[in-house]
C-alpha cells in the first residue's frame, strides 16, 4: 500500500532535522578543531598564559624583565618627538652624593644634544632611612612639581646600606620595611606615567660595606621590577672588575684607563661621574631619540637646584 501524503510529509521533516543535525555536529567539531588550532598557535607563540600575584600574565611578566636589569633595552618609553631646543626633553637627576657626580656628567653629556634641559638636586649623606635628615619623598614631590620632569634618573643606597649592621641585610623584616620605602619614593618620581631611571649603589672599597651595598641593590632591582615605566641600571656592576671586586681604575669610552673612584672608596671622581653618565645615557639616547634629534651650538647648561651640594672634587665642572 503506497504511502499516504501525510507519512510522506512526516517523513520528509524527519530527513530535514537529521540532515541540519548533522550539518550542525560537523560545525562543532570543526569549530573545536579551528579553536584547538589557535590556541596551539598562540602556546607556540607566547608560552602557557597564567596569572601572576600580582594579577599579570606571564607575557607581561616577561616584558617587564629587562627594564629590571639595567642591562637590555628600555621598555616602552614615552619621550615627546619631536624634541627641540625651544621645546627640549626636561631631565631631573637627583639623590644622594654619588648624584653630585652623575647629576653635573650626565647633565653635560645630555645637554649638550641641545634638546634636552638637565637639572639636578644633589643631598649628601642622604637616603631613604633617614627622613629627619632628608625627606626624598618629600624633596623629590616638590622637585617634581618646580621641574615637571619627563624622566627622572634617582641615585640613594650608599648611605642606607651604612645604617645596617652586619647580617641585618638578611632579615626579611627589614627587607620589608626597605621595600616599602622604596616603593613610596618610586611613587613619587614616576607620578602619572613619568620614566624613572633608578640607578643601585656601587661597589665599595670595603667588602663587608659592598655586601650590605648588594643587599639594597637587591631591594632596588626587585621593586623597580614590579614597575614597568622602571629602569634598573646596575652601578655595581658596572664599576667592578670581572669577578665583581672593587675597582679604583676603569677604561672611559675611547679606551683609557682613569681614576673612576675616590681616595675615601666610596665617591666617584669626575671620571668616575663621567662614565656613570655614560651608563644611563646609553639606555636614554635610544628611548627618546636625543641624539637623532640633536641641534649642534644649541647646548643647554645644567640647573642645580637650590640647596643642592656635592662633595669636594668629585663633580665634572662645566666645561
Amino acid at each position: 500500500m503506497p504511502p499516504d501524503d501525510d507519512t510522506i510529509a512526516n517523513g520528509s521533516r524527519r530527513a530535514q532535522r537529521a540532515r541540519r543535525r548533522r550539518i550542525w555536529h560537523r560545525s562543532l567539531i570543526l569549530g573545536a578543531v579551528a579553536a584547538l588550532l589557535v590556541a596551539g598557535a598562540a602556546f607556540a607563540a607566547t608560552g602557557p598564559l597564567r596569572d601572576d600575584v600580582d594579577g599579570t600574565d606571564s607575557r607581561a611578566v616577561t616584558t617587564r624583565a629587562p627594564a629590571a636589569s639595567g642591562s637590555e633595552s628600555n621598555p616602552a618609553h614615552p619621550c615627546r618627538s619631536p624634541l627641540s631646543p625651544a621645546d627640549p626633553l626636561r631631565l631631573w637627576i637627583g639623590g644622594d652624593s654619588l648624584a653630585g657626580s652623575l647629576g653635573p656628567s650626565l647633565g653635560e653629556l645630555a645637554g649638550k644634544s641641545g634638546v634636552v634641559q638637565p637639572v639636578f638636586d644633589a643631598r649628601e649623606s642622604s637616603g631613604l632611612l633617614s627622613p629627619e635628615f632628608v625627606n626624598w619623598p618629600k624633596r623629590g614631590g616638590e622637585d617634581m612639581f618646580t621641574y615637571n620632569p619627563e624622566v627622572a634618573v634617582f641615585i640613594v643606597g650608599a648611605n642606607d646600606a651604612k645604617t645596617l649592621q652586619d647580617g641585618s641585610e638578611r632579615d626579611a623584616d627589614w627587607r620589608t620595611r626597605y621595600s616599602a620605602l622604596v616603593e613610596e619614593m618610586l611613587v613619587v618620581l614616576a607620578g602619572n606615567g613619568r620614566v624613572v631611571y633608578w640607578v643601585g649603589a656601587p661597589v665599595m672599597a670595603d667588602p663587608a660595606y659592598s655586601e650590605r651595598v648588594k643587599a639594597v641593590n637587591e631591594v632596588f632591582r626587585d621593586v623597580a621590577a614590579r614597575h614597568p615605566g622602571v629602569v634598573y641600571v646596575d652601578a655595581y656592576e658596572a664599576f667592578s672588575t670581572a669577578d665583581g671586586s672593587y675597582a679604583p681604575t676603569l677604561p672611559m669610552p675611547g679606551g683609557k684607563v682613569s681614576r673612576v673612584r675616590g681616595a675615601d672608596g666610596i665617591h666617584f671622581t669626575p671620571e668616575g661621574g663621567d662614565l656613570l653618565a655614560t651608563t644611563v645615557f646609553d639606555r636614554l639616547d635610544p628611548a627618546c631619540r636625543v641624539t637623532q634629534q640633536a641641534v649642534p651650538g644649541a647646548a643647554k647648561p645644567t640647573i642645580e637646584a637650590k640647596g643642592s651640594s656635592s662633595v669636594p672634587g668629585t663633580r665634572r665642572e662645566r666645561r
